[in-house]
């Protein structure tokens, strides 16, 4: 396994208190049953007031520059445009987090006349999904098309889809990733997470306030650890054995395991008919330190996907968008049409979540998705250990071997 220079990359310096991105969950109920997922049905639909106040509250603890509605399945909530309405006109971008079986055209609307700036997708084969047992990663691509062209066809709404990433599927990364360059102008973000899940094992075992607890009752717990043991690394050079020129710019770090790569993000610099390259981890720098200045704020996403030329502009500084520029004034000088084509970024996002890794929980430092629980900010992806025991799960070492 190739090893990377975190030299050439550029640690996107996220924190509690100064961070691009909050979350919020409007329900826990759910249409679908996905492997891996963190979220027990315990409350069902949350009072409108209750997620209006953790919004507000999100915004003054995060300096948040978008905020995530989440579930549960949020399309099951009824007042979600009103959910919209509120983080729109309180400065910040909506982006919501579905797995879109009940999205319809007319709803599509509403939530664009509410102020939606963003689907996230969750497709993946895994997932309970009427119509579509049996299919692989590949055939999955079908069902991503049609979300994609959905959204794209009512303008002004950017399209992302969420993948959990499986032993049995991490053969298919190269099929995603073929289709979503094929799609520049329609997909703006790809996610593959690899798959987490609590380790059950003889030799851990978890405490909550120095009391043992039975951590089986979580859906997300597992006894086959080489299933929730797919790193960020693998699966970077799965993708650079089909890719060579696959190039992250931008990563987190875990909080117990700092060398770890929580996040590894590489962005296409594209039109809708070619890939020039990518953005380099000094393009990416001045981006963000440059949004901060003008803004006060970091950023996961700019409204607007299609960059245009002037993303050329960084190429005094980025290496990589120098190559990006080379390999554009090639295809101009072969095809003059392409000079007007518009230049979309994409972003391609591998990511490691919670996991316990030397018997340590290892959480993303700089988290997205921290939520509001209790007054207190929590990783959302640990809220269920606080609503079922009322604390955190602490691992517990008994023997020699390390998890």
């Amino acid at each position: 396994m190739n090893e990377i220079d975190r030299k050439k990359l550029y640690k996107i310096p996220w924190s509690k208190t100064d961070n691009a991105g909050g979350w919020v969950e409007v329900t826990d109920s759910c249409n679908i049953s996905c492997p891996g997922c963190y979220r027990h049905k315990l409350e069902g639909h949350r009072p409108l007031d209750e997620i209006k106040q953790e919004i507000i509250e999100l915004k003054q603890k995060l300096n948040c520059d978008r905020i995530g509605i989440a579930g549960g399945e949020p399309l099951l909530y009824p007042q979600l445009p009103e959910v919209v309405d509120f983080i729109s006109k309180n400065g910040m971008k909506p982006l919501l987090l579905t797995n879109g079986e009940l999205l319809t055209r007319e709803l599509l609307l509403e939530l664009k006349k509410a102020g939606l700036i963003k689907f996230h997708f969750h497709v993946d084969s895994g997932m309970n999904r009427k119509g579509w047992f049996g299919k692989n990663e590949k055939e999955m691509n079908e069902l991503r098309q049609y979300y994609a062209d959905m959204v794209y066809e009512t303008g002004k709404i950017q399209c992302g889809f969420n993948i959990t990433i499986f032993r049995s599927t991490i053969k298919y990364l190269k099929d995603i990733i073929e289709w979503a360059r094929k799609n520049t102008d329609k997909v703006n973000h790809i996610s593959l997470v690899a798959l987490r899940a609590i380790p059950l094992s003889p030799g851990i075992k978890y405490t909550v306030n120095d009391k043992p607890v039975d951590a089986s009752v979580f859906q997300h717990s597992r006894r086959e650890l080489n299933e929730i043991n797919i790193s960020t690394l693998e699966m970077l050079n799965e993708i650079k054995s089909y890719y060579q020129d696959f190039t992250p710019a931008v990563y987190l770090s875990g909080t117990s395991e700092p060398e770890t790569f929580k996040f590894l993000v590489a962005i296409h610099i594209a039109s809708r008919k070619n890939i020039y390259g990518y953005m380099g981890h000094k393009g990416v720098e001045i981006v963000q330190v440059g949004y901060h200045l003008f803004k006060g704020r970091y950023f996961d996403f700019l409204k607007n996907p299609a960059a245009g030329k002037k993303i050329f502009l960084l190429a005094l500084a980025d290496k990589e968008i120098r190559g990006a520029l080379k390999e554009f004034f090639k295809i101009v000088f072969k095809t003059p049409s392409e000079l007007f084509r518009k230049i979309y970024i994409q972003s391609i996002s591998l990511q490691q979540p919670n996991e316990v890794l030397n018997g340590k929980p290892n959480l993303c430092d700089g988290c997205l998705n921290m939520m509001i629980y209790k007054n207190k900010l929590i990783h959302s992806c640990q809220l269920d250990e606080y609503r079922i025991f009322g604390d955190l799960l602490h691992p517990v070492i008994k023997e020699s071997s390390i998890i």
